[in-house]
């Protein structure tokens, strides 16, 4: 009995660490663009394969996006996103949940993504379902290797138009 409880205690502290120890906490600013001016804070959770950023335009409204992404050798990612909003202003559609497919290239300076967010309930408008981002990842100074990424990200969705500033910091 107790052997069998440390073996899964071992296995949970490895899975634990191991999630920890390749993982890096999102931190970022920014400004949104479009139907909802305002600057962005953003904190979120980022692994190779897996993504959950929660985006506040200061006053207006919640964004919380992720993903989990599989990856080819190429650089190819493909897989399922949800995009959560959560607006002030509106009163009676305050809470809408969309998701749908994206696709991407990523390599270590860039990443590109690119997908259709829906209910699936009905047709959505063309311009309204198109979710896009383009990350660019800062090199390392000359002669230095960091451990976190600084990035500049533009992202398109649902006519806001967000750039930010953020910095990929390893738990480790």
């Amino acid at each position: 009995m107790l052997r069998a409880f440390l073996r899964r205690a071992l296995v949970f502290y490895l899975l634990t660490l191991i999630v920890f120890g390749f993982a890096y906490f999102n931190f970022g600013v920014g400004y949104n663009y479009g139907n909802s001016p305002n600057w962005v804070l953003r904190l979120g959770y980022e692994e190779s394969g897996f993504t959950l950023n929660a985006d506040w335009t200061v006053n207006k409204l919640w964004n919380i996006y992720g993903g989990v992404y599989f990856g080819s050798d190429l650089g190819l990612i493909v897989g399922p996103t949800i995009y959560a909003t959560y607006d002030y202003s509106d009163s009676e559609n305050a809470f809408s949940v969309v998701y749908g497919p994206v696709v991407g290239l990523t390599n270590k300076q860039l990443s590109i993504q690119i997908g259709y967010l829906s209910d699936f309930r009905s047709i959505a408008d063309i311009s309204d379902a198109v979710f896009a981002s383009l990350r660019f990842y800062i090199p390392d100074p000359p002669g230095m290797r960091m451990k976190d990424k600084l990035y500049v990200e533009a992202l398109y969705y649902k006519g806001n138009f967000k750039i930010v500033i953020g910095l990929l910091e390893p738990y480790f």
